[in-house]
């Protein structure tokens, strides 16, 4: 890959942000951060919030990946003046048909348009979006020889990503392997089927699928995959120093701070167009994996990476 080919791979995330007119003050507010689910990827982004927004009173809410837990919080949420953060799109799609004359940002949504979050009435929003292409690269830069990728997906949360994947791995000369699933409970057996057999891996990418993200689930993907002497690929630099070998993906922290200064200007009374921005992208790298699982990463790839572990 030269390296433009690299730079792109490292700073290749879309995103959307408010850009709005010139404001007053910023005045102290109510502010619900709606978790579609307990993702501990999504902490640095929280805690970047909480600390731009620091002059309002910031509460936290799991949905627990249900809808009907989404609908008990909203409404506890109607009648009151709130700013929504809505991260994940359970919590986005929710905010916006539960209280749609609230303002609300949403952030950690792969396709905010396909969800109608970009034409929201009181709507500001930092999209969690990668180009699939750009991370399959990345990862065959850090790992040229890994190129059987397991996938482990829910068809309505990431089935598009797998589908784009797909498309794309003819180009990164890499093989998707994929194993949809419908609930946490069928995670185990189907990283059993893609760590033996025939159709073995040489790397599990875990992409940002709300139903891998829990402690559980998360921590044994890991842990399996280690034990096979498999590497896994991340969407998100907080897994790196769990264990994946590599990560391609937006600045979490960069995310919260993009939705800390939304959440301020909105509490300041802006209103304005939403419109595309380049945030900052990471390639994260852990070393310890890699010479763990005896995988020798190429000079270019350390050179084009943003941490290294």
């Amino acid at each position: 890959m030269n390296r433009d080919g690299v730079r792109h791979a490292r700073f290749g995330c879309a995103a959307l942000a408010l850009a709005l007119f010139a404001a007053p003050a910023v005045g102290a507010a109510d502010v619900a951060v709606l978790k579609s689910a307990e993702a501990p990827a999504w902490r640095p982004a929280i805690d970047a919030l909480r600390r731009v927004a620091t002059g309002h009173a910031v509460a936290e809410h799991d949905l627990k990946g249900e809808r009907t837990e989404a609908d008990r919080i909203l409404g506890s949420l109607k009648g009151k003046s709130t700013i929504v953060v809505a991260m994940g799109p359970l919590a986005a799609q929710a905010a916006r048909g539960a209280l749609p004359d609230s303002p609300f940002v949403f952030c950690m949504v792969q396709e905010p348009d396909k969800l109608g979050l970009t034409s929201a009435r009181n709507a500001a929003g930092v999209a969690f979006a990668v180009p699939v292409k750009n991370q399959l690269a990345a990862f065959r830069l850090v790992n040229p020889r890994g190129v059987r990728i397991g996938v482990i997906y829910k068809e309505v949360n990431t089935g598009r990503l797998v589908q784009e994947a797909k498309a794309a791995s003819n180009v990164v000369r890499l093989a998707i392997v994929e194993r949809p699933v419908v609930s946490e409970q069928e995670v185990p057996r189907a990283l059993r089927s893609l760590l033996k057999g025939d159709e073995a891996i040489d790397a599990l990418w875990i992409l940002p699928d709300p139903i891998l993200l829990g402690d559980e689930a998360r921590r044994f993907l890991l842990a399996e995959t280690l034990k096979a002497a498999k590497p896994v690929y991340s969407f998100s630099a907080a897994l790196v120093p769990e264990g994946a070998l590599v990560s391609n993906g937006p600045d979490v922290a960069f995310t919260g701070e993009q939705v800390g200064e939304l959440v301020n200007r909105i509490a300041g009374g802006e209103k304005g167009r939403i419109e595309m921005l380049i945030p900052k992208g990471e390639l994260v790298i852990n070393m310890k994996i890699a010479e763990t699982l005896k995988i020798e990463i190429p000079n270019d790839a350390l050179r084009a990476a943003t941490k290294v572990f």
